[in-house]
This record gives structure tokens, sequence and C-alpha cells, in this order.
């Protein structure tokens, strides 16, 4: 696929993450091959009948579920991005107050970015097709985050009105931090011990909300 068919994809699956219905079974297991082979070859080297054979359907039932390649992988991603936005809802859930929302939210992403398969592996073989989605045309990524953040951290326990008000710019500017963090991940704060990531989190990120 060429590069910009790809920005376009993802930029759909991005705007439409969470909007999307159910999907079959049939259309499942499409989607969990079509994930697999991603991870293991990435997006150039799978074709459409690599995804029929690992989901072991015919490539015409492929086809009849999604029309195009761009299709199937604009699916795979949306359910991804659901997947995570599930994870981070289920733990934000559990933690009412505004500062450790922020603590646990960097400490959760960062994690889950850490351990996607398919990220590691377009960063690894393919960092064109990915990088610019998290840096010069992350917009798509910024949006759907930004909004999202921003409702997490306007429901949490105890924030002040003032700080309600400008959620939208102090979710985009955590965002903006993250990513940072993810695509380099060296630092002189010691990232990968759990207790050390929240109190960074804690000390200077969460200020700029409470």
């Amino acid at each position: 696929m060429s590069g910009a068919p790809e920005q376009n994809l993802l930029a759909r699956a991005l705007s439409r993450a969470g909007d999307a219905g159910e999907v079959d079974e049939m259309g499942t297991a499409i989607l969990d091959a079509a994930l697999a082979r991603f991870e293991q070859f990435g997006l150039r080297r799978t074709s459409m009948e690599d995804v029929a054979r690992a989901a072991k359907v015919a490539r015409v039932t492929v086809y009849r579920r999604f029309a195009t390649k761009n299709d199937l992988v604009e699916a795979v991603l949306m359910r991804e991005m659901r997947r995570f936005l599930d994870v981070f809802t289920a733990a934000m859930d559990a933690v009412p107050g505004v500062g450790d929302r922020v603590a646990e939210g960097f400490l959760i992403t960062l994690r889950y970015a850490q351990g996607h398969a398919l990220s590691r592996r377009l960063m690894a073989s393919e960092p064109e097709a990915l990088l610019p989605f998290l840096t010069v045309d992350s917009g798509p990524i910024l949006d759907v985050a930004r909004r999202y953040l921003a409702g997490v951290l306007r429901s949490a326990e105890g924030i002040a009105p003032r700080a309600a008000e400008r959620a939208d710019a102090t979710a985009e500017t955590l965002i903006r931090l993250m990513l940072s963090f993810v695509l380099n991940p060296r630092s002189c704060v010691p990232l990968q011990d759990d207790d050390a990531a929240r109190e960074y989190a804690r000390r200077h990120l969460a200020p700029m909300i409470t």
C-alpha cells in the first residue's frame, strides 16, 4: 500500500473508533487472522489471500466483508483502538481522583504502547507506515485522544471548575508528551519502574490539571 492510502485509512479508523458495530463470528476470525499476519509479516507483505488462508476461509469470504485491503487494515486498527480505550476506561473507573487518574493513565498508556505487538512490528520494519501518524500527520490520533482524555479528566472527582474548562488543552498537552515518551523512551526518568513512572506523572503532569 502507498503512504497516502494508509494515511487515509488510519484517519478514518481513528475518527470512527468505537462507532463501528459488532463484527460477526466470521468477521472476527478474519480480523484475528489479519492482526496475526500484520504482527508477524507487516502490512506490505500481507495479502488478502494470506489472511484468507490464515483464517481458513475462502478468499471471496474475506472480500465479501472487506472489499479492499485498506478496508481490512482499517477494521483491524479500529478494533485495536477500541481495545485500548476499553482497557483505559476500565482502569480509570477504578481511579476516581484526578491526580491519580493522570498518573495511572500515563502508566497504562506507556505500558500498552510498549507491549503492543503490531505497533512494535511496524516501528521495527515499517516505521514509514506508522511514524507520520504519530508526528506530522498525528491530527486524527490527537483529535480522538484529546476528546476522550478531556472527558476522563472532567469526570474525575475533585476537579476544579476552571480546570474542567481547560481540560481539552490540558489533555492535548498530556497526549503530546505521551507520544514523545512512546517514540523515544530513553529518559533520565526510570520509566521502566511502574512506581517511578506514576511518581513522575503525579509530580510533573498532574499539576497541569489539579
